[in-house]
């Protein structure tokens, strides 16, 4: 940090126009006594008895007193005579700068204005800071003074120190290099040479054009001027200690460029500050959460529906987050966030509203009315200035699916103070966005779904399914299924080998990504699905069937007796996961014991196997019988199963344990 300095003169009203009398008219009334070295007056007791040896300051000559004594006298007036002859140039201003410092000494004290020093510290913005340090006014005893020359009086103060008095008003700032203070004065007027003690202590009661050029303290003023200016850098986070830096610089490449070097030093600072701020905090202002999806119409509508545009967005309002524990730089994962915090229990839940538009023309908003989704326990803080989130880190984060604010304190802009970056980081929402949030991933696939219902989405897909409809329907059926088997077994199969390495996953690398709708094998189940359904058989590709836990995968787990969509090895483990779902899988469960009769996966059970087999499958008949509607199916899959799994298709079309449909 750059420090420089400069003296703020402090003046009283300049009296550089006061009209003065020329030196030649004015009566010397003022001489130096060589007897004491003292100044003496034309009409004191020594002057008029004649006791003084009268000399003049200037030139030291004789001087012969006129009309000594008798101050009344008039045109002459008293004063001090040269020699006939004698040269006289300097002689009245002396005088009068004489007669000042005798008067100075008879009053005793002077009294001397206030004294600033200013110092400069350059931060590592650029910017620079000031800061001040000063003396205020000051009145001090005067032990004694004696005019060292025809410009200068030395006073000696009753601390001993010496107060260098310039008479010319015209000194430079600066010292004598010998520890002495100085002041300035503008004492050249030859009118005081004429006056008697009472009009000069008159006229002198305020010193004229009294300023510093140098002072006891300039040391002390100074260092306290720049302390104060580096801390005015320090409280702009502009600027650190002396440890910090030497321990900066100690991870410091040798031959970075310095301005370089210095960014990195702004960087590192607030970097540092705002961890330390959020170390602090109970609580952190956190920005919306926003999910947009928009839906263009097909290709084969270029043209005529190109306008046809749907998007749904859902978006929260800002949420403060109250924080039971804030860490710093902890392992999470593949990664070292800058902040890690602990949310306080109970963490409120996640609340939103969707707003429906369709061809940038409004729809409808429709404000969330329960959410059963509550904030993660763990919130991670990346806190940037001038480089964001690498795509590589970025990568990482997605993974582990925590969520993730970042904090640009370079967007914030120019200068801050740290209670002003405080407020920023902890109450505001500026520089702040979401680098991932998981409910960003659950709120899109409800947005997709509700898209999928929507009238235009529905209508074009119908217009669609028309176009594509005769050639579907030029491929049999049966060929249909076995492209959907087989593209269901390959996608679930896929995935289940992925989603094991995901969780085997070690090291720096990415990990791999799941199968989804882009993939090759789900377009070809997603197509077959669409040609089972032209053929009256509709429903195949819906979550229920094809999705996660679906009838399909489970299905074709006992049918081949090994996990499709599971990490099992046998049919029965399988079963064993179903036996276990939960209630809102319960209304499939009479299929399963269709398709475990259907395909003889029982004669591979053992006994211990059987006898669990045999007491779920007796609760279902059991909730069948007596109509619990939690174990009843709904009739929509029927059709399609029958075609799928052919095997089971006389015992579907009994309508065991299908629900009534109402007329």
């Amino acid at each position: 940090m750059a420090q420089g300095s400069s003296t703020w003169q402090v003046r009283s009203l300049t009296s550089a126009d006061r009209r003065m009398v020329p030196a030649s008219s004015v009566p010397l009334k003022w001489a130096h006594d060589a007897r004491t070295g003292e100044p003496c007056y034309i009409h004191d007791a020594e002057v008029s008895e004649g006791r003084a040896e009268c000399q003049c300051p200037a030139c030291h000559l004789s001087l012969t007193p006129v009309l000594a004594g008798q101050p009344l006298h008039r045109n002459p007036t008293a004063h001090f005579r040269h020699p006939k002859g004698a040269q006289k140039d300097d002689c009245t201003l002396v005088a009068a700068r004489l007669a000042a410092i005798r008067n100075l000494q008879e009053r005793g004290f002077i009294d001397l204005p206030r004294h600033r020093r200013s110092a400069s510290a350059i931060g590592f913005s650029g910017q620079g800071y000031e800061g001040w340090a000063e003396m205020p006014e000051q009145r001090i005893s005067i032990a004694g003074a004696v005019l060292q020359d025809h410009a200068t009086a030395l006073l000696t103060l009753d601390d001993g120190r010496e107060l260098l008095v310039d008479l010319t008003g015209q000194r430079e700032v600066g010292g004598d290099g010998r520890g002495r203070a100085i002041v300035t004065l503008s004492l050249s007027d030859p009118a005081i040479a004429m006056m008697s003690p009472e009009e000069i202590r008159a006229r002198l009661r305020l010193l004229p054009d009294i300023h510093w050029c140098s002072h006891w303290s300039d040391h002390a003023l100074q260092a306290a001027a720049a302390t104060q200016a580096r801390q005015a850098a320090r409280d702009a986070m502009d600027a650190w200690e002396d440890a910090e830096e030497t321990s900066f610089h100690r991870s410091l490449p040798p031959d970075l460029n310095p301005a370089v070097a210095q960014q990195l030093r702004r960087e590192t600072l607030l970097h540092s500050e705002v961890k330390a701020i959020l170390e602090q905090s109970s609580h952190i202002a956190t920005p919306s959460l926003n999910v947009e999806v928009t839906r263009y119409a097909p290709d084969e509508f270029s043209g005529e529906w190109e306008g046809n545009t749907l998007r749904m967005q859902w978006l929260t309002g800002s949420t403060t987050l109250s924080l039971e524990r804030t860490q710093l730089e902890r392992q999470q994962g593949s990664i070292v966030p800058d902040v890690m915090c602990t949310l306080r229990e109970p963490r409120p839940f996640i609340f939103g509203a969707t707003e429906t538009w369709l061809d940038d023309g409004f729809e409808e908003l429709i404000e969330d009315s329960h959410s059963g989704q509550r904030w993660p326990q763990t919130l991670l803080v990346e806190v940037t200035v001038t480089h964001g989130i690498d795509q590589e880190k970025l990568r990482r984060i997605r993974e582990l699916d925590l969520p993730t604010l970042e904090i640009d304190i370079g967007s914030l802009g120019g200068r801050v103070t740290r209670e002003g970056l405080r407020h920023l980081v902890v109450d505001e929402t500026i520089g702040k966005r979401w680098v991932h949030h998981p409910a960003w991933r659950f709120r899109r696939q409800l947005l997709e779904m509700e898209l999928d219902k929507h009238p235009v989405t529905v209508r074009l897909q119908e217009r669609l399914a028309e176009l594509r409809r005769p050639r579907l329907l030029a491929t049999p059926a049966s060929e249909w299924v076995s492209i959907y088997l087989a593209a269901a077994t390959e996608f679930h199969d896929a995935n289940t080998r992925i989603d094991k390495a995901r969780r085997t996953h070690r090291g720096d690398g990415p990990k791999p990504v799941l199968l989804g709708k882009d993939s090759e094998p789900w377009q070809r189940l997603a197509e077959a699905a669409e040609a089972l359904a032209v053929h009256g058989y509709p429903g195949a590709a819906d979550p229920e069937m094809v999705g996660l836990a679906g009838i399909v995968p489970r299905l074709l787990s006992i049918q081949y007796d090994r996990g499709i969509g599971y990490a099992f090895d046998t049919g029965y483990q399988v079963l064993n996961a179903i036996m276990q779902s939960g209630a809102d899988y319960q209304q499939w469960h009479t299929l399963y014991p269709m398709a475990v009769k259907a395909y003889g996966l029982e004669s591979r059970f053992t006994a211990k196997q059987a006898e669990r087999y045999a007491s779920w499958r007796q609760g279902i008949i059991d909730k069948v019988n007596v109509g619990d509607a939690t174990h009843l199916r709904p009739a929509r899959y029927d059709a399609v199963l029958s075609v799928l799994f052919p095997a089971m298709a006389p015992r579907l079309a009994t309508g065991y344990g299908r629900a009534h449909q109402s007329p």
